[in-house]
C-alpha cells in the first residue's frame, strides 16, 4: 500500500510531460513570464504503509498575477481524518473522523526580500465535506480497505477561516557550476472556527536554476503555488532542479477535527496537542512550463494518546503559462 502514492504520482506526472499544452520558446503563445498558475497537491500517508489520524488531502489553487509585485487566487481543499482502527465509529484514544470541504479566495503581495500571502475559505465539516464517498471511491478502485464509521464524524457545520503567511530572504548565494543556495524563514497566522493556530519555520533549498515556486508544498489555508519571493534573474527555459529542507513549529490552540465544531455538541474521543512540530524533505524539477514536487513530511502528535509521529508524502504539479 505505501506505493501506491508514489506509483500514482509518477503515472501523472508522466502523463502531464507527455500531453504538456504549455507554449516552448519558439512557439507561439510563450512568454519568459507566466502569469498563470494552476497547482495540484496531494498529502497522503499511506507512503508509510498506513491510513489514520490526518489521512489524505487534496487541494487545488489557481494564481493569477496582476502586475509584478501583486496576484490573487482562488482554492480547493479537501481533508479527511479516520481513526487507526476500521470500526463502525469513533474510538476513544484515537482520532475522530472527520471531513473537510472549503473553497477559498486569496490575495499575494510579492518582494524580492518579502511577501506576504492571505486566504480566506469558507467550508463545510461533516457529510457535505463529501470525505466519507471519496474516500470510499478511491479504495473501491484501488482495492483497499474501507473505513466503516464515516457515519459517526464531526458534524456538519459551516466553517470561516482567515490564514496568513509572511516570508523573508535570509540569504541567496551563487555557488560553482551555476548551482544556487537559499535560505528563507516564514510566520504563519491562522484564525477561525476551523483552527486557531500560529508558528515559525524555516526552508533551506539548494540546486540548479532555483525556481521561484515549490517552497510551500503543503495544503494548509494560505499557501499557494507561486512563491511569495519573487526571482528576477531566473531563466525559465532552462531546466531548474533544488533539494529542499524545512521545519516548522507552532502553537495549536483550536483544531476542530479533534475538538469538534462550535455550534454542535461533539463527544471528544482524544485531547488535542498544542505545541507541534513539521519537518520536510522533498525535491523539486521545473521543466517546460510545469514543476514537479515530491517530499515527505514528518508531523509529530497531533493529540495526546497518539502513539507516534505521522509520516506523509506529498505531492503536487503545477502548471505555468
Amino acid at each position: 500500500m505505501g506505493l501506491i502514492p508514489v506509483v500514482v504520482y509518477a503515472a501523472v506526472a508522466g502523463v502531464a510531460g507527455y500531453t504538456n499544452p504549455i507554449s516552448q520558446p519558439g512557439e507561439l503563445g510563450y512568454t519568459s513570464a507566466p502569469r498563470n498558475h494552476l497547482h495540484v497537491v496531494f498529502q497522503n500517508d499511506s507512503i508509510s504503509g498506513e491510513d489514520r489520524n490526518f489521512s489524505h488531502g487534496t487541494r487545488i489553487d489557481f494564481t493569477r498575477e496582476i502586475s509584478e509585485k501583486h496576484a490573487w487566487a482562488i482554492t480547493l481543499t479537501q481533508n479527511m481524518y479516520t481513526p487507526e482502527d476500521h470500526s463502525y465509529g469513533s474510538i476513544p484514544g484515537q482520532h475522530p473522523y472527520c471531513g473537510y470541504l472549503a473553497f477559498g479566495g486569496g490575495y499575494l503581495y510579492r518582494g524580492e526580500k518579502f511577501g506576504c500571502g492571505t486566504e480566506l475559505q469558507v467550508g463545510t465539516t461533516g457529510k457535505a465535506s463529501l470525505a466519507g464517498k471519496t474516500q470510499n471511491a478511491v479504495h473501491d478502485l484501488l482495492h483497499m480497505d474501507k473505513w466503516l464509521g464515516w457515519h459517526d464524524q464531526v458534524r456538519s457545520e459551516v466553517t470561516v477561516q482567515l490564514a496568513s503567511r509572511q516570508e523573508w530572504l535570509l540569504k541567496a548565494q551563487t555557488l560553482r557550476h551555476e548551482w544556487e543556495s537559499e535560505a528563507r524563514a516564514y510566520v504563519r497566522e491562522s484564525a477561525g472556527t476551523f483552527n486557531i493556530s500560529g508558528g515559525v519555520g524555516m526552508i533551506y533549498r539548494i540546486g540548479r536554476n532555483l525556481p521561484p515556486s515549490m517552497t510551500t508544498n503543503d495544503i494548509e489555508t494560505g499557501n499557494f503555488s507561486v512563491s511569495l519571493l519573487t526571482k528576477p534573474g531566473y531563466d525559465r527555459s532552462k531546466i531548474s532542479y533544488f533539494l529542499l529542507a524545512g521545519v516548522y513549529g507552532e502553537y495549536v490552540a483550536r483544531d476542530m477535527t479533534i475538538d469538534g465544531g462550535v455550534f454542535h455538541h461533539f463527544d471528544r474521543t482524544c485531547g488535542r496537542t498544542p505545541w507541534q512540530v513539521q519537518g520536510q524533505l522533498g525535491a523539486g524539477v521545473a521543466y517546460k512550463g510545469i514543476d514537479y514536487y515530491a517530499g515527505l513530511l514528518l508531523h509529530s502528535r497531533t493529540y495526546r494518546t497518539q502513539d507516534k509521529n505521522s509520516l506523509m508524502g506529498v505531492f503536487s504539479l503545477t502548471w505555468n503559462w
